[in-house]
């Protein structure tokens, strides 16, 4: 978009009549709210759409299991060769071991 400079701008505006100059300004205050209410009725769903997308669990991977590390429900590790997913947040407690803590989440393959 070609912005006028402000020589160029000056130059417009001494061609423009007081009149004129009036009935732009009536023009856009009639036109503000219109277009006003037009974008918000579009921006609207496309914010709800962020708001929605941003609240979804993002895949967390913390690297390499530490037992004095604090892992938060839904990060992912890797301990003996596998992937392995928080169920709940936990610390100390070694992947494989302590019930439903850690759930498998790709298993190591085979040498």
């Amino acid at each position: 978009m070609n912005v006028p400079t402000p020589e160029e701008r000056r130059a417009i505006e001494a061609k423009v009549s007081p009149q004129q100059r009036a009935e732009i300004e009536g023009l856009v205050k009639s036109l503000a709210p219109v277009i006003g209410d037009f974008v918000l009725a579009a921006i609207t769903p496309l914010k709800e759409r962020i708001k929605e997308l941003e609240s979804r669990p993002t895949l967390r991977y913390l690297g390499i299991w530490d037992a004095s590390r604090t892992y938060p429900r839904g990060s992912f590790i890797t301990h003996g060769g596998s992937v392995w997913h928080a169920e709940t947040e936990n610390t100390g407690v070694r992947p494989g071991e302590g019930g439903s803590i850690w759930k498998l989440a790709v298993k190591r393959g085979s040498k």
